[in-house]
């Protein structure tokens, strides 16, 4: 492993080139895409590692998981199936592991048929030919369930950004049907037809409700929903979900809340109205407008007692918030990761995986920037906390919304290069230090998982919890770091049985969700039950007609 060390994080111009010796092994981070092994026997228990011992609670981690049907492959990897890995610490020091894909109807029909069916939300194409190419239900995109995962009354969801979520039994992580077509949950009726839920859900800080949003997008408008759901419970705090009205067609890649305000950030983008009229996805739609201008966009989360104020910034592209807090006369904090460039994130060529034909080192750069915005001057102050390539960021989730110290995030390898996340960090976002802990070339980092310690003390007073994929050894780790002294490396490091791919999804921890060896027992004596079930088609809905529905249509077992 390369020496730990804390560093003044450097400050980036937009312009800084790319170095051409990177510090990263490119053939070793493309060995990340694969489709792991199952686990023979399912879940399993591990003993004897060197734990924590006030670690107890569930790790989850959602990401594409399977990417290729047959010979063919998908185009870009959120067209890959969602995987969900788990790591359960019991009080008695025991860790149980699984890992399983979601099975929604679009991974059971890519089986059935032995092709890709119908086309991704990211270039890939349906495997139809001649008449099969036809049919209308091939151009509707597949719903792969791999960006996101929350836990909210004891239910453990997949999140998409295109649906709505899918629940997850979460000791054996077999799929459960819900109540739709598709197999997904409208949230006991809460989600009408046209809107799904985010894969990136917030609980707030200061009253420790579940947010989270949801967009529609025509030629005329979009429209974000707001959704606020009681502690511990799936209960809406507003009937009728909260809408923000934007003019035109856009798209809001991530949210941030405050104890009063909502607050979404709309990039410059160039807009195909034409493309955009006759439902075209919003990757075909929209261009990155190099010299147009981003807008905050804060809308009250209490009563209507405060107009929506729309603030204009210069050339914002936001890839994720990773925190919010007010201060006092109207003043509102925003620490945002800001990219150099708006990435539509579909390939040009689809004959190609992304991960193949592209140079990492290309993409655009993330930056950590700290916006004060003055809402009733509009007033905009910037300044940038960290320039190195990052990702993933996070804060304490007791902090969430208030006034921080220190954002968690993944960091690329080298301080002056763009590419896979190579290393994680704590940076202090008052005196811009960052403490980091970086992995060998061959290895790459997922999410960061904040983890605090018992009887925490202080904001930093927890664990990171990551999985590291070795492409050269083809095997992953997962690594626990104290928060406190990230740079000092991992207090625990053990390897998995199988290897599992690049976690490019968000995770989520469950504090104090734990399960027994019998309890798993019993499960998987219920799964395999309905195994067979699962898989039973009936023949008289393959066809074209639009009579027959079931490879669309969800099937009857409760666990799949």
């Amino acid at each position: 492993l390369r020496s730990p060390r804390r560093v003044r994080c450097r400050r980036s111009k937009r312009s800084s080139p790319i170095s051409l010796a990177a510090s990263y092994d490119v053939d070793a981070w493309r060995r990340g895409f694969f489709e792991p092994q199952d686990l023979e026997e399912g879940p399993y228990f591990m003993e004897g590692v060197d734990l924590p011992a006030d670690l107890c609670g569930t790790y989850f981690r959602n990401g594409p998981g399977k990417f290729k049907v047959k010979d063919r492959s998908v185009a870009h990897e959120f067209d890959g199936d969602g995987l969900i890995f788990a790591l359960s610490f019991t009080e008695e020091g025991k860790i149980l592991v699984r890992h399983r894909l979601v099975q929604t109807q679009g991974l059971l029909r890519d089986e059935f048929k032995k092709e890709m069916y119908t086309v991704g939300y990211y270039g890939t194409q349906a495997a139809a030919e001649g008449l099969a190419a036809m049919d209308p239900r091939r151009k509707v995109p597949k719903n792969t369930y791999n960006q996101g995962i929350c836990v909210w009354e004891d239910k453990v969801l997949a999140l998409n950004d295109y649906g709505k979520p899918f629940p997850i039994e979460p000791a054996i992580l077999a799929t459960m049907l819900g109540d739709q077509d598709d197999g997904s949950w409208n949230i006991d009726g809460f989600l009408d037809d046209k809107i799904g839920f985010e894969a990136r859900p917030k609980v707030c800080g200061t009253e420790e409700c579940l947010t989270n949003i949801s967009q529609t997008s025509d030629a005329l408008r979009t429209v974000v929903y707001f959704f606020e759901f009681a502690k511990d419970q799936f209960r809406a705090r507003y009937k009728i979900p909260r809408r923000v009205l934007l003019a035109g067609y856009t798209r809001i890649s991530d949210f941030s809340i405050t104890p009063k305000w909502l607050v979404l950030a709309r990039p410059p983008l160039k807009v195909d109205t034409f493309k955009a009229a006759t439902g075209a996805s919003f990757q075909e739609v929209c261009s990155f407008d190099e010299g147009g201008k981003g807008e905050l966009v804060f809308t009250t989360r209490l009563k209507k007692d405060e107009d929506e104020v729309t603030v204009e910034v210069e050339n914002l592209v936001c890839d994720e918030f990773a925190n919010s807090f007010e201060l006092e006369d109207r003043k509102v904090v925003l620490d945002v990761v800001v990219a150099d460039s708006w990435d539509r994130g579909r390939v040009a060529d689809a004959s190609r995986s992304r991960w193949e034909a592209e140079d990492p080192s290309q993409r655009p750069r993330h930056r950590l920037v700290r916006y004060e915005v003055d809402l009733a001057s509009k007033a905009v102050t910037k300044r940038e906390i960290c320039g190195r390539h990052l990702s993933f960021t996070s804060v304490n989730p007791e902090m969430v919304g208030k006034k921080h110290q220190f954002v968690f995030a993944a960091v690329a390898h080298g301080e002056d290069e763009v590419g896979p996340m190579g290393g994680i960090a704590k940076i202090d976002v008052d005196s811009g230090s960052l403490d980091v802990w970086t992995v060998k070339p061959t290895e790459f980092v997922s999410e960061p998982m904040f983890v605090s310690r018992k009887e925490s003390q202080g904001e930093d007073d927890g664990y990171l919890i990551t999985v590291v994929f070795d492409g050269a050894a083809e095997k992953s780790d997962v690594v626990i770091l104290d928060a406190k002294d990230v740079s000092r490396g991992p207090v625990t490091r053990f390897s998995l049985r199988a290897a599992i791919p690049h976690g490019l999804g968000r995770g989520w921890w469950q504090k104090g969700m734990t399960f027994t060896e019998d309890q798993v027992k019993k499960k998987m004596v219920l799964l395999n039950l309905f195994k067979k079930k699962m898989l039973e088609w009936n023949d008289m809905s393959l066809g074209y007609s639009t009579l027959g529905g079931g490879l669309f249509m969800k099937q009857g077992v409760k666990f799949r």
